[in-house]
């Protein structure tokens, strides 16, 4: 016991709750602002500062997820090495990593370069707003297939099962950003 009451498996748990609560939190923050940030059709510096640091506390919540998931996997290696669900979901985790890479070294960039410029009126914005679109998709399906295993005791399916599950609802995804694209980024006001 720690504290008595708590011990250091359960102060793990709660740690590592944290920075889900901080990682995806900041996720979700983040595409709300931006979705409506650009419902004028351009980004201000204030909305750009704000996704700026919901970009922080995604990787914030990241490192303190990581980190406090490392102590809990190697209180139980054995165990989880063979959960199909805990492969999954760091499968899903480190593809949140690699998009949010992604995101903070090609699209954070692009966004800083047209502050306060008519999205619509920029060719190279338009050019890559399905890219920007498809990142987003991937981060919420990401993170909210990462919460929903993160959550459930038992999956009683494979890891094929489970990644060919999130890679359909991925599809689904991306397949309605880009459908929308114009919808949400160029609509008419």
């Amino acid at each position: 016991m720690l504290f008595g009451f708590i011990d250091s498996s359960t102060l793990l748990l709660i740690i590592h709750l944290f920075g889900v609560v901080l990682g995806g939190g900041g996720a979700f923050a983040s595409d709300l602002i931006f979705m409506s940030a650009v419902k004028d059709k351009k980004i201000s510096s204030t909305e750009m500062r704000f996704l700026r640091l919901g970009g922080k506390m995604v990787w914030l919540g990241l490192a303190i997820l990581v980190i406090s998931g490392v102590f809990i996997f190697f209180g139980d290696t054995e165990n989880y090495l063979h959960s199909s669900k805990f492969l999954a979901k760091m499968t899903i985790v480190g593809i949140i990593i690699i998009n949010g890479l992604v995101f903070h070294a090609y699209h954070i960039p692009r966004l800083h370069r047209h502050i306060n410029n008519h999205f619509p009126s920029s060719d190279e914005f338009i050019r890559n707003a399905p890219l920007l679109l498809g990142s987003g998709a991937i981060s919420m399906v990401s993170w909210i297939s990462a919460i929903i295993l993160g959550s459930l005791r038992n999956i009683p399916y494979s890891y094929g099962v489970i990644m060919a599950i999130y890679s359909l609802v991925l599809a689904v995804a991306l397949g309605l950003s880009l459908m929308l694209k114009n919808k949400i980024l160029f609509k008419k006001t």
